[in-house]
């Protein structure tokens, strides 16, 4: 049985509320460790939640519409869906296709955010990702206006909305496979810094999965599967589509939680109101094996803000929530009697 877009267009709504389901459950634990932080969460990192779960909502709403009206509204008519999703100018359609570039810009706005505040405010390297942003964002644009223009029967993949869809998936996997470079190699740069205070490197690949999955990575191979399929002119990439809003939710909020609960690369984990983590032991008790009682040695954590100080007793600090890494990277000047120290 051959796939077509109504077909798709079916499954693809179907797929997406399960997705949502997904996404209401990691969104509310994201608001609860939010609301559970001791320091007041950055406008920035709240903001971004809930407007994503707004335009996530919303867009979820509108393809529901669209199913309904696609199959119910002339039952009389032959083969009506297939006429329904085949006229691409419907107020309904269009506002889809603004709320899913809304989607994508947030969370790219985000995730370029991230980066630039992990290389401690670095203009130039944030320039290329800002500039493919920007392109993102006018492409986005000119995707929507295009849609208007599209008459019914129009071949979406070989006219000009095709070029500019194709054009805005290529632009958003770039900047976001950047970004997912630049953060996973600055905590590599900085688990390197650290790495002859640490006791034992077994575990240093696997804890590659977490930086890698949390910057994007999941992301990023859908929106291949997606350029994939559009360039193949396959009705399944109204499949992905559909489901693509609650899985960027689900990634965003993801991200919150790990590092929140102290599942994420460089968090302490929380027991009983306490934190501890058997990593950070075993790097306190090798370091403190190296300096002097009178000093203190405190070097800076990325995503969470763990800050362990050497003295004659240690202490650990997480504040747990992404937008901290400001305040680590800021702080990533040491001094010892041996000089300076700072952790690039």
């Amino acid at each position: 049985m051959a796939l077509t877009i109504s077909k798709a267009e079916l499954i693809g709504v179907f797929v997406e509320s399960l997705a949502y389901g997904v996404y209401l459950m990691v969104f509310n634990q994201c608001m609860f460790v939010l609301r559970k932080r001791r320091s007041r969460p950055s406008d920035y990192l709240v903001g971004t939640a809930v407007s994503l779960f707004i335009l996530i909502t919303a867009h979820l709403v509108i393809d529901i519409l669209r199913n309904i009206q696609a199959f119910t509204a002339d039952e009389a008519k032959p083969n009506y869906p297939t006429i329904y999703y085949a006229t691409f100018d419907t107020w309904q359609n269009i506002l889809k296709s603004t709320l899913y570039v809304a989607v994508t810009l947030v969370s790219d706005a985000f995730i370029l955010y991230r980066s630039f505040i992990l290389w401690g405010r670095n203009y130039l390297i944030a320039a290329f990702p800002f500039l493919l942003f920007i392109a993102d964002i006018a492409i986005g644009v000119f995707w929507v206006y295009t849609l208007s223009l599209v008459v019914p029967g129009e071949n979406v993949f070989a006219d000009a909305l095709s070029v500019r869809v194709k054009t805005f998936y290529s632009i958003t996997l770039a900047m976001n496979v950047i970004c997912t470079l630049l953060i996973a190699f600055k905590i590599l740069k900085i688990q390197k810094v650290v790495a002859p205070f640490a006791k034992g490197s077994e575990d240093q690949i696997s804890r590659l999965v977490p930086i890698i999955v949390e910057s994007g990575a999941a992301y990023s191979a859908l929106l291949v599967i997606m350029i994939g399929t559009y360039t193949s002119n396959s009705p399944a990439m109204f499949i992905i589509l559909n489901s693509m809003s609650p899985i960027i939710g689900i990634v965003f909020s993801s991200v919150i939680v790990r590092v929140g609960l102290g599942l994420s690369h460089g968090d302490s984990h929380r027991a009983n109101g306490t934190l501890s983590s058997s990593r950070n032991i075993q790097w306190v008790t090798h370091a403190s094996s190296r300096l002097p009682n009178s000093e203190s040695y405190s070097p800076s954590f990325p995503y969470g803000g763990v800050q362990v100080s050497l003295q004659q007793s240690v202490h650990t600090h997480t504040d747990g929530s992404p937008d901290d890494i400001e305040n680590d990277i800021s702080s990533s000047h040491t001094k010892n009697k041996y000089g300076s120290f700072r952790v690039l």
